[in-house]
């Protein structure tokens, strides 16, 4: 079967080389920073500014949807050197007075939040100090601490305690529970968003120091510097075509961004939608017969929110499927892992070509770049055609398999519609056969000719065939 990539947004240069069929989160391009990794889902509440990260995949010199702001320098300088003499981060600042945080062209570079020990603290301690985008102390703000206790005994409990800054925009938890039982986490809601610091435990001997920076918070896309890139994989089964889906949000502004029935359009037949479990309040739920809908704060910095869904497949040589895509898409990549004859189409991207620098197998991709005046994109048209349909093999497992079905239920019949005495030669020729094709379609399914629910439905019927056959 093919296996479809489709990647949409500002696309790093290179990829990295990759097995033929892995996760969608594993194909988001890694940013050029240092200690930045597009390629899996954030931490909750880690942003751009953690550990020196810098969201890089967009710079002022790649397309941007139309009507979209400048994100960076224009003179070809390196946008993603933090210490080169051509940092949009230094100079050009739209502000006087050099903010640190405002970089080239109205770009917002986040100040760090940390979790880390603090030797100076009693054991049981937690110290908090909540800032604004500008780093300074934010006071009479509701901060809220999380708790889950875990134990075999009791299970997983949860409660929540809440106190208000002071002046200097400090607040301390004393009193609590250390060891690896007990796990932590930091939270100031804030309307309608909830920003919160990464998990943790408490250590034996020691405190913890806690700083979390809260945004301006603005549901309005067009009010936020915002770009969407998102990875789409697919994977044809034999009674169904599977989808992963990672949207990478890079947020370049100084408001965090809470989206408001942002839905994203799937096939009316889609089913079996689940999100990647996060611990934060982003990620999609399902709209009956329209799609996605994203939720969740999407602070200054880069996030991810990944899903997974089905569509109904019957094995035809070609198939077609719409996508939507989220706002402010930049570009869009398409990629087939596919056999030597399988097509790959695109409406309104070039023909897709044969890319020699993957491993893994026969690879072809097409890609399209917004230029300004190009209108938005908004979905992905994609049609699969020459699909190689199922071998020979498949339908000999399950031909025999549903011939040893129709013997078994052909004999259970006689059966029971007649009175005289099945001959024990008759009945354990026809439970033969029904466990040859048992050990058969055993056989399929460990070489992936048959799918987990054909191979659940014809197991179940010929062991109760085999059942009937020992019962008459």
């Amino acid at each position: 079967m093919g296996v479809v990539l489709l990647t949409c947004g500002a696309i790093a240069p290179a990829m990295a080389q990759k097995p033929p069929a892995p996760a969608a989160s594993s194909l988001i391009p890694r940013s050029t920073d240092a200690g930045a990794d597009a390629r899996a889902p954030l931490d909750a509440g880690r942003r751009s500014g953690d550990a020196g990260d810098h969201p890089g995949p967009v710079t002022g010199n790649e397309p941007l949807p139309p009507g979209h702001p400048n994100m960076g320098a224009d003179d070809g300088s390196d946008a993603d050197d933090p210490h080169g003499a051509g940092d949009p981060h230094q100079g050009g600042d739209p502000h006087q007075g050099g903010d640190p945080h405002q970089g080239g062209a109205g770009m917002f570079r986040a100040p760090q939040d940390h979790v880390e020990e603090d030797a100076a603290l009693p054991a049981g301690s937690i110290a908090i100090d909540i800032r604004d985008a500008e780093d300074k102390p934010l006071s009479n703000v509701d901060v809220t601490l999380g708790i889950i206790q875990q134990s075999i005994a009791k299970g997983e409990n949860r409660k929540h305690v809440n106190q208000r800054t002071n002046d200097a925009g400090a607040v301390r938890f004393d009193g609590l529970e250390t060891g690896t039982g007990f796990a932590y986490r930091v939270s100031v809601p804030k309307d309608g968003a909830s920003f919160a610091a990464t998990p943790f435990q408490l250590p034996q001997m020691r405190g913890m120091k806690v700083k979390l920076h809260v945004f301006p918070v603005t549901s309005d896309i067009e009010q936020a510097l915002v770009v969407m890139q998102g990875t789409v994989y697919v994977e044809l089964k034999d009674d169904r075509i599977q989808f992963e889906e990672a949207i990478n949000v890079y947020n370049f502004g100084k408001s965090a961004w809470v989206p408001q029935d942002l839905v994203m359009t799937l096939p009316p037949e889609f089913t079996a939608l689940n999100g990647e479990q996060s611990m934060s309040d982003q990620g999609v739920d399902a709209v009956e017969k329209r799609g996605v809908r994203m939720r969740g704060t999407f602070g200054p910095g880069q996030h991810s929110v990944v899903f997974r869904w089905q569509l109904p497949y019957a094995g035809e040589s070609s198939t077609e499927f719409r996508i939507g895509l989220p706002p402010h898409i930049a570009a869009a990549r398409v990629m087939a892992a596919a056999s030597q004859d399988m097509q790959v189409r695109v409406d309104g991207f070039p023909a897709a070509a044969l890319n020699n620098e993957m491993q893994g197998g026969r690879i072809l991709e097409t890609q399209k770049e917004l230029q300004r005046g190009d209108p938005p994109l908004r979905e992905l048209a994609v049609s699969l055609r020459d699909i190689p349909t199922p071998g020979p093999a498949r339908f000999f497992a399950t031909g025999l398999a549903a011939l040893g079905v129709i013997l078994g239920l052909a004999y259970a019949y006689q059966a029971r519609g007649s009175r005289k005495v099945i001959p024990k030669s008759e009945a354990k020729r026809t439970r033969q056969q029904l466990l040859f094709d048992l050990e058969e379609l055993e056989r399929a399914h460990r070489a992936g000719d048959v799918g987990p629910k054909t191979y659940e439905r014809t197991r179940r019927e010929l062991v109760d065939a085999i059942a009937r056959t020992l019962a008459s």
